[in-house]
């Protein structure tokens, strides 16, 4: 018979605590934190199809976020374009009733004084933000598409940094058109908003249509008083008697032009992309040229609608007639954008649906293999428990005391 030593059998005890500790210790571990798959050796093939749920899951979940973005950013948009339909229907009450042939003057001077706030309020909507991108600005969406520049020659400083404009009416002469310029760069000044041109020599004020005529889209005066056919176009050289403080200063507000830091005009075009699914990739934005240019009929509504406050300020009744037409145009366009951006808005929303079926059935599967069964987990435990204790307890049987404890 072979004999067993003490040693082979304190090993063997020892073993099996050790075994039946781990067992417990691994139990204990999926009860506390709900999951089943703890580590690669847990389950090789369900971790590797788990690690790719989890990969699908966190790009569909990048796949949510740019939908809600881009929902949310066409969201501003329509908003907005609603507005300019509103402003749009008032501006055509306006044209009607300005183009009838009862009123004079004057009653068409206050119609042009509303008409003006409309048409700011329009220039404020089509340079709508949102999260500080401007959302008709296209790729360009840190300038804004359609700027209020402001020529100022208020004082010093004004003619010192050339925040001003000039003409040379010495060379056109009287009733002849002179181009007025941008100081900075010697560009012309057009799309000047009706009514708010000035021009005023020392204390002189010169009165628009007795001294001279605007056209306002196209950035020229026309000198009636031989007082104004003068130059003031020494293009910031300082060099003439009429270009300082004190002496000439013409101020206006005018729709510029979308200018990065270097001073170079930008086109508020090209899209704005998102892509919501694999391999598809769609534009959540309606550019500035998409609201303001009718390619069909060539209207541009900056212009007509500066040409439609020109006509009122001048008594113009034949050309407030010819307003209406263009405003019917600049509203379809208006439409036609709001049209295109709510098609986007049907996709988006569809694949968003789309998408949340999609996370649900993932996180489901995700579930399955991920999470445990609690009820059979805890019943294992209380299992495991009693087998450890028992162990313990037969361990301290088997292993009998000796001499040395007694010492």
């Amino acid at each position: 018979m072979m004999r067993v030593s003490l040693k082979s059998v304190t090993q063997h005890m020892e073993d099996l605590i050790a075994n039946k500790y781990a067992d417990l210790a691994n139990t204990e571990e999926q009860l506390a934190t709900g999951k089943q798959l703890l580590r690669p050796s847990d389950n090789p093939v369900d971790i590797a199809n788990d690690l790719k749920l989890r990969s699908g899951t966190a790009q569909l979940t990048q796949y949510g976020t740019n939908i809600s973005d881009g929902l949310s950013f066409m969201q501003v948009s329509d908003t907005a374009m609603q507005s300019m339909n509103t402003i749009m229907q008032r501006m055509r009450e306006l044209a009607v009733q300005g183009s009838s042939d009862t009123l004079g003057a004057s009653e068409r001077a206050s119609i042009q004084q509303e008409t003006d706030q409309l048409f700011r309020q329009m220039i404020s909507l089509a340079d709508t933000q949102y999260k500080g991108d401007y959302v008709f600005g296209g790729t360009q969406s840190k300038i804004a598409p359609f700027p209020i520049d402001s020529s100022v020659a208020g004082g010093i400083a004004d003619y010192q940094k050339l925040r001003m404009s000039y003409f040379n009416g010495a060379a056109a002469g009287v009733g002849q058109p002179a181009q007025m310029r941008n100081a900075f760069d010697n560009t012309a000044d057009t799309n000047i908003l009706p009514g708010s041109l000035k021009i005023s020599d020392g204390a002189v004020q010169f009165v628009e249509g007795k001294d001279y005529t605007v056209d306002y889209v196209n950035g020229t005066i026309t000198p009636i008083n031989a007082a104004l056919a003068v130059d003031i176009s020494d293009g910031g050289t300082f060099a003439g008697p009429n270009y300082q403080p004190g002496a000439f200063s013409i101020t206006f507000d005018r729709v510029g032009e979308s200018k990065d830091v270097f001073g170079a005009t930008v086109a508020n075009t090209g899209n704005i992309l998102r892509e919501i699914e694999p391999g598809v990739t769609s534009p959540i934005n309606v550019t500035g040229d998409d609201i303001t240019v009718n390619h069909a009929t060539g209207t541009n509504l900056i212009s007509s609608m500066i040409l439609f406050g020109q006509n009122l300020l001048q008594n113009n009744q034949p050309g407030i007639s010819n307003a209406i037409t263009d405003i019917d145009n600049s509203s379809q366009q208006i439409l036609n954008a709001q049209a295109k951006n709510g098609a986007r808005v049907n996709m988006f929303d569809t694949t968003q649906t789309r998408n949340e079926q999609l996370v649900t059935q993932n996180n489901s599967l995700q579930s399955t293999l991920e999470d445990a069964d609690m009820a059979s987990v805890a019943t294992k435990f209380s299992l495991e428990q009693t087998v450890y204790d028992a162990a313990l307890k037969s361990a301290a049987s088997v292993i009998q005391h000796s001499l040395v404890d007694y010492l």
